[in-house]
């Protein structure tokens, strides 16, 4: 790789940690809740390097992390990197995948695990895409626990069907006519009862209108196309929707360092500008001749953006 780091695969199920991290939310009235306590012997995530504890949270949701691995190994090398494998995805498969299980709450007591379980007070938060929407939610509810963030390609800071079209349409326009119509055919088939070659149809489609730069192909859909738990996926969804997800009032009030590294040429772009807009205090660095990937388009130019972001120069 052209460099050495350390990994080291941690599994974090020490009782006494679990007993002490018995957060709960709370339903009902005062009298007579119901407490539900979440489980998070079952997480996973992977260490790379040493110094400067950095989280690095993948996207989808539902992506495994592994989309991510190459970004961790170059923290790594400077500074600590943590990869998590999160919740409904990888080896963190709890043990029933629902609603009581998976949700956006659930993710982040998963994060005040980790960093408990690592004696991490406060740390960098890297983010890509839907890993940069939850980095940003983590800040907005524990703000003394990150000391910056640095986002790419981020995803929504507030659900809006328009952002949700507006995606699409710049998606379906990165697709031949052939291709729009093919994706359409298998967008309208129950995710539950594509076959094995109408899975990898859509994931080469969503590589293809994810990706601007076409060179090398082979290897980008292999770092792009991971393994994604579609339920995962829909119920974290339907959980943004039952809370109303929108924290627009809130990421403005942040006092933390915070970067966004977007391609010009992704179709979620326009969302870095509207981050902007309502945290007109962080940094925005632009890409060129790349899309929602650009460790893998533009790895040089993408990771001296990273670098200067992690060292806030």
């Amino acid at each position: 790789m052209g460099f050495s780091f350390k990994l080291i695969h941690y599994l974090a199920y020490r009782t006494l940690i679990i007993l002490s991290l018995l957060y709960a939310i709370f339903w009902g009235s005062s009298c007579g809740q119901k407490k539900i306590v979440y489980d998070h012997s079952f997480i996973r995530f992977h260490l790379y390097g040493k110094g400067e504890p950095v989280f690095v949270l993948s996207g989808g949701p539902g992506n495994d992390c592994h989309q991510e691995e190459d970004v961790a190994m170059k923290i790594g090398e400077h500074s600590m990197a943590i990869l998590l494998e999160q919740r409904g995805t990888g080896l963190s498969i709890p043990p029933k995948m629902n609603t009581e299980f998976i949700n956006l709450e659930a993710y982040i007591l998963d994060l005040l695990f980790v960093m408990d379980s690592l004696k991490i007070n406060n740390a960098k938060f890297y983010g890509h895409s839907w890993g940069a929407m939850l980095a940003t939610y983590f800040a907005t509810k524990y703000p003394e626990k990150v000391s910056a963030l640095i986002l790419t390609g981020p995803g929504y800071l507030k659900l809006d069907k328009s952002y949700q079209n507006k995606i699409f349409a710049n998606r379906m326009k990165k697709l031949s006519p052939e291709q729009r119509i093919r994706f359409d055919e298998l967008s309208r088939i129950n995710s539950n009862r594509l076959t094995v070659l109408e899975q990898n149809e859509i994931s080469f489609l969503g590589a293809v209108f994810n990706t601007f730069d076409t060179t090398n192909w082979d290897w980008k859909y292999k770092k792009i196309q991971t393994e994604k738990n579609t339920i995962t996926n829909l119920l974290i969804t339907e959980d943004l929707e039952r809370v109303e997800f929108d924290i627009t009032d809130k990421v403005g009030q942040l006092n933390m360092p915070i970067t966004l590294i977007t391609c010009k040429e992704d179709p979620l772009a326009f969302l870095t500008t509207e981050y902007f807009k309502f945290a007109p205090k962080s940094k925005v660095k632009w890409l060129d001749n790349c899309g929602h990937f650009p460790m893998y388009e533009q790895p040089q130019n993408f990771y001296q953006m990273l670098t200067e972001a992690i060292n806030n120069i």
